[in-house]
């Protein structure tokens, strides 16, 4: 896990998963608010290494593929949702990528429809987790053994997940998870911002 020094930048790594028809503006405050606060280095990875195209018609070019993708060289797993959780959802290399941060405590934090790979990793067993009403629905067996909240954000000791309307919440949560932040005041001021 990464130290911090309260008002240093500092440097970090992180991989967002990024699938055909993912939500790449979910995750735009959080990318910002890494990028401000300090020198992320981002690690962007698909399941097949491959450039996709985002629900928002962004071409994202891969830096690698996911069955590459060494969680104990990452201080987070950044996780969108979007309209093609579906067709990801019964991906292995996903649910090993999540059982291998989970057990290394590498932080995880997914929103929208994205918790439903986190549950079918089996890494919300136990835990409370958000998102919208209509993911656990439509999933209901996989989040059988977590507890839902309808919360905008819930954060579980290194697990975060939120509503998919939650933006600026996961992008405080994250910062909060990788204790970026210098002081309360400066939370709360990005909180607000």
């Amino acid at each position: 896990m990464i130290k911090i020094k309260m008002g240093v930048r500092y440097e970090a790594s992180f991989v967002p998963l990024v699938y055909p028809k993912y939500a790449d503006f979910q995750i735009a405050h959080t990318l910002f608010l890494l990028k401000k606060f300090g020198k992320i280095t981002i690690t962007t990875a698909s399941i097949d290494g491959k450039a996709v195209e985002s629900i928002g018609s962004l071409k994202t070019e891969v830096d690698i593929p996911l069955h590459k993708v060494d969680v104990a060289n990452y201080d987070l797993i950044l996780l969108p949702g979007g309209d093609g959780i579906a067709d990801v959802l019964h991906e292995e290399v996903i649910s090993l990528i999540f059982k291998n941060a989970a057990q290394a405590t590498i932080p995880i934090a997914s929103i929208c429809g994205a918790a439903a790979l986190l549950a079918k990793a089996e890494v919300l067993k136990g835990k409370r987790f958000t998102c919208f009403i209509h993911t656990v629905q439509e999933n209901e067996t996989i989040f059988e053994l977590a507890t839902y909240t309808g919360k905008d954000i819930e954060v579980d000791e290194q697990i975060i997940t939120a509503k998919g309307t939650a933006f600026a919440e996961l992008a405080v949560s994250v910062g909060e998870q990788l204790t970026i932040f210098s002081s309360s005041k400066q939370k709360d001021t990005l909180y607000n911002f």
